[in-house]
């Protein structure tokens, strides 16, 4: 997003802060190209020996270095005797040599570092003082970088004739220019650059940076100048306009010592045209001493009228002088207190005026960023919510018709019928006594009209319902509008789904595939963000995560809490919900009745206890299932009243209690239908031995057969095709199946 550089009401210092903008982009644009070639120079300087310092190198006295003002004492060698050193020596003269004007800046450099740092090199080649603490390239400022490509003569050979023409010092040399435009920038005493000179200063710097020799095709350069490009018409955004303001900060900090030295420089050009009008005076006094002296002289023979006039002009004239002195001094100590104040107030004018524009504009920078990252923080969520819808339409929308064929599944709006679901009370006594039937979601998540219950519990028993009512929950969050394949739903139950749609977020877990881990959010990251993103996505989208669960309205739904294991050496009855805030997450569970007894899940935690006892209209879920299974050629009709008199015969009502053993009847007579004999058992064993072998058949397609040497366990499996030839697996499955069912370390509900 573009930041809007005019962060300053007044135009002309609006340009002087872009200009100063301007300076600090050129300069990081020629930083790799200057450190470049100023390796290329150091090879050719060559190495020192790396123990010389540089007093040892330069000859005492030497101007504008040594001051021999006292005797035997010099501040730069500092009683260090300068000492012959070849492999130095030769290293100062090619400095020298590659020096425009003859003239290095020994001062900034320290000789030691010349074998190793380039730096050191280059630091020769920057003006006198104020550079000998930078340590780099990157810490010397605008001024230092374009001096060394000044006034070392390698840099005539780096760039064209379109910036050396005519060549330095000529002010109207490219490059001087540019040197020119960074002292007009730093040394104004108004903080003002006029739209013309703006304009004329970035197209200076343009044509540096894009000079045809080498900066053209230098990957920096070519960023600096889109980014100068940017910042002249309004593009540049706010991060890099931020990372910059902290550089500009620094030439205000210029502008003020400017300001300064400025003051200081007139007070001093002031005081010595005060000292000459001083010493003028003085010499017009003897002057005029002597020239009264020779009229005395001449006089002296004249009359004593003549003395008397002499004498009484002498000092008149006297008093003259010293009063126009005196008036002389006045005024010019006047206009000096008036140049100061003047100087003083200016600066202190000015520097106030920037610092307030740059401080109203942070301002509005900040919150413009605070709008930007809400909005960024908004289409993130938008976007998260959308592949999250994506994801439960593939994985919780389809549920299998059949444990005996998992892959053959149908859309959960397809087979869903309307739970038998009832409401449980729990007594001051800890007992749990059944109450009125649920039929809606309000009545799930809502006690009364106002009170929220953020602690639901499901339970019931294997194959009652429970995931599938979950999944259909899920299912309604993400399309309330999304049509059947086949029949609507006639049912009027949990249709108030716009309730479901007041959750921003519905996190859908299965536990039994988080064994071992206590956080749920460390389960949705692993279930859902590593399911729908790339792995270089997924910690971003996690912290993503952790705000969303404390800003937006969620719903977790914790699926098979009987399933789930803590980790070796943890006592937690159920998964942790640190992060998520009371009031902004439900939670609904659903469990098998032997774990909500446990006693560390507190009755005071469960908000509502419902229990799933199967479906509320088996025909009508009968139909369904037959509607997804049937052969159209022939009638729905006759074929439910069919299987719903064999049920009817067989007595297996109850199993409606049972969706998924229910529908295992179903499904396994539909398969049988064209057999001579189908489901002609009478008994619960007998169908469960064709749902056994049924399952077998899929694990062992071998047949074979019980005889008299090898009678079967149970009269049933005589008839089996499929049992006999892996009859020792059933048999430790069944033992494995009688061990966990009577478990003694399971509670009795």
């Amino acid at each position: 997003m573009a930041a809007n550089t005019h962060l300053i009401v007044d135009k002309e210092t609006n340009n002087w802060f872009k200009a100063c903008i301007g300076l600090n982009v050129t300069k990081e644009g020629l930083t790799n190209f200057l450190c470049a070639e100023l390796q290329k120079v150091h090879t050719v300087v060559g190495k020192s020996c790396g123990n010389c310092p540089i007093e040892n190198l330069i000859q005492c006295p030497t101007n504008p270095y040594c001051n021999n003002r006292k005797r035997n004492y010099c501040p730069f060698h500092n009683s260090k005797i300068p000492q012959p050193c070849p492999i130095c020596d030769n290293i100062k003269d090619n400095i020298i040599l590659h020096h425009k004007y003859g003239g290095p800046s020994w001062r900034n450099t320290r000789a030691k570092k010349w074998a190793l740092n380039y730096w050191e090199i280059g630091k020769c080649y920057l003006p006198p003082d104020g550079y000998s603490i930078i340590s780099s390239v990157q810490e010397s400022d605008f001024n230092g970088v374009i001096s060394i490509m000044l006034n070392c003569l390698h840099f005539q050979t780096c760039l064209s004739p379109l910036c050396l023409s005519p060549p330095p010092p000529d002010k109207q040399c490219p490059l001087e220019k540019v040197r020119q435009i960074g002292r007009d920038v730093r040394h104004t005493s108004d903080c003002k650059v006029t739209d013309a000179d703006l304009q004329d200063y970035f197209k200076t710097l343009s044509t540096l940076l894009a000079d045809p020799q080498y900066l053209q095709h230098d990957p920096s350069a070519i960023i600096a100048c889109t980014r100068l490009s940017d910042l002249q018409n309004d593009r540049m955004s706010f991060e890099e306009l931020g990372k910059l303001l902290k550089e500009v900060n620094q030439t205000l900090e210029e502008a003020k010592k400017t300001g300064k030295r400025f003051s200081e420089m007139a007070e001093r050009t002031l005081s010595k045209h005060l000292q000459k009008m001083d010493a003028t005076n003085q010499l017009g006094l003897i002057r005029l001493k002597k020239k009264t002296t020779v009229g005395e002289q001449r006089l002296h023979s004249k009359t004593k009228v003549g003395e008397h006039r002499l004498e009484r002009k002498t000092p008149f004239g006297a008093q003259i002088i010293e009063s126009r002195t005196q008036y002389g001094e006045q005024r010019i100590e006047k206009k000096t207190n008036d140049a100061d104040q003047c100087i003083d107030s200016k600066v202190h004018n000015g520097t106030q005026r920037i610092e307030i524009s740059v401080q109203h504009g942070i301002e509005r920078m900040q919150q413009a960023a605070n709008k930007t990252a809400q909005a960024d923080y908004e289409r993130d969520v938008e976007d998260f919510r959308r592949r999250l819808v994506e994801h439960y339409n593939d994985t919780s929308s389809n549920v299998p018709l059949s444990v005996l064929d998992q892959s053959l599944d149908k859309r959960i709006t397809d087979i869903f019928a309307t739970p038998k679901m009832h409401r449980f009370d729990i007594a001051s006594d800890g007992k749990r006594v059944k109450k009125e039937q649920v039929l809606t979601y309000k009545e799930l998540f809502y006690t009364g009209d106002t009170k929220s219950n953020r602690r639901v519990y499901v339970q019931g028993e294997p194959g009652s319902g429970k995931s599938t009512f979950a999944a259909k929950l899920v299912h309604d969050w993400c399309d309330e509008n999304r049509p059947s394949t086949t029949a609507p739903n006639k049912n009027a139950s949990f249709d108030d789904v716009l309730l479901i749609q007041n959750f921003q977020f519905i996190f859908f877990l299965s536990l039994g595939e988080s064994r071992g881990q206590t956080e749920v959010t460390h389960m949705i990251k692993k279930q859902i963000i590593d399911t729908m993103y790339s792995e270089e996505k997924r910690d971003v989208m996690y912290t993503l995560l952790l705000k969303i669960i404390e800003t937006e309205i969620c719903l977790v739904i914790r699926d098979g809490l009987d399933e789930w294991l803590a980790p070796d050496g943890s006592n937690l009855a159920e998964p942790s919900m640190a992060g998520f805030p009371k009031d902004k997450c439900a939670v609904l569970t659903t469990s098998r009745p032997w774990k909500l007894a446990d006693e560390r899940i507190k009755n005071s935690r469960i908000d509502i206890l419902v229990e799933i006892e199967g479906i509320s209209d088996s025909d009508t879920f009968c139909e369904r299932v037959l509607r997804c299974k049937h052969d159209k050629s022939k009638d729905l009709k006759t074929t439910a009243r069919e299987i719903r008199s064999f049920i009817g015969k067989r007595r297996l009502t109850s199993l409606s209690n049972s969706p998924m053993l229910y529908t295992l009847v179903i499904c396994t007579w539909v398969d049988t239908m064209e057999e001579e004999e189908h489901l002609n058992g009478s008994s619960l064993c007998a169908l469960y031995t064709t749902f056994l072998e049924s399952l077998c058949k899929k694990a062992n397609d071998t047949t074979g057969f019980f005889n008299d040497l090898h009678p079967p366990h149970v009269k049933c499996f005589s008839r089996t095709s499929y049992l006999r030839p892996i009859i020792q697996n059933v048999d430790v499955i069944s033992k494995a199946a009688f061990n966990l069912l009577f478990s003694p370390e399971k509670e009795v509900y």
